[in-house]
């Protein structure tokens, strides 16, 4: 956590010389917020750490010398963060974590997400309908679909999309490249001095290690 805390606590944009991709706002109607691989997933579970409702910025940071994202951060103030601690649910208790132990979700797709806890089903939802709508020509979630938002939204290889699964519906899933691919992945939350979260990040790549 030392990195994150050094990153960014203490200002709107990180240092270490990260390269920086806004994504348009993430609507997240109950603030009830999900930390996933989008494809590859069992019945993930919010933060306890919960956030208002609204629409928020979605930063992905990369390394300076390779299209690789590095941090995903969902900021939702400019609040100082005063304190760091690890995004937990209400099934995981840091306290039963060994020193060199983190609580974090597994990646099998090479991708990471941010989304609210509803819009887990709804994805799984459009996933059945998507099948239905082309029988046999179905491949899969991520051929059919996903797919081709992230190849129109990749930037020098470095894949990411802000998805809504229904045009009538708000929800929507901000997807993006989990650092060099599958892994486990911890994400941290900043918390201002009331005990309010500021921002989530989720570490892919620990830019001290990979520079060392």
């Amino acid at each position: 956590m030392s990195t994150i805390t050094q990153l960014f606590a203490d200002s709107a944009t990180p240092t270490g010389n990260l390269r920086t991709l806004e994504l348009p706002g993430l609507v997240l109607p109950t603030g009830h917020l999900v930390a996933c691989d989008p494809l590859a997933h069992c019945d993930p579970q919010p933060f306890t750490q919960a956030c208002p409702a609204g629409r928020y910025p979605v930063y992905l940071h990369r390394l300076p010398t390779e299209n690789r994202i590095a941090y995903a951060e969902l900021r939702l103030s400019l609040a100082t963060v005063v304190r760091w601690e690890l995004a937990v649910t209400a099934e995981q208790d840091p306290a039963t974590l060994a020193a060199d132990e983190i609580f974090g979700y597994p990646v099998s797709a090479g991708l990471g997400c941010f989304m609210d806890h509803p819009t887990v089903a709804l994805l799984a939802q459009h996933d059945v309908d998507l099948e239905v709508q082309l029988g046999d020509d179905y491949v899969s979630y991520y051929d059919d679909y996903l797919a081709e938002h992230l190849e129109n939204d990749a930037l020098a290889g470095s894949e990411h999309c802000l998805l809504q699964p229904y045009a009538d519906q708000e929800n929507q899933v901000a997807v993006f490249q989990s650092g060099y691919g599958d892994g486990f992945y911890p994400t941290y939350v900043g918390l201002d001095a009331a005990g309010q979260p500021v921002k989530f990040v989720t570490e892919f790549i620990d830019v001290a290690t990979a520079a060392s």
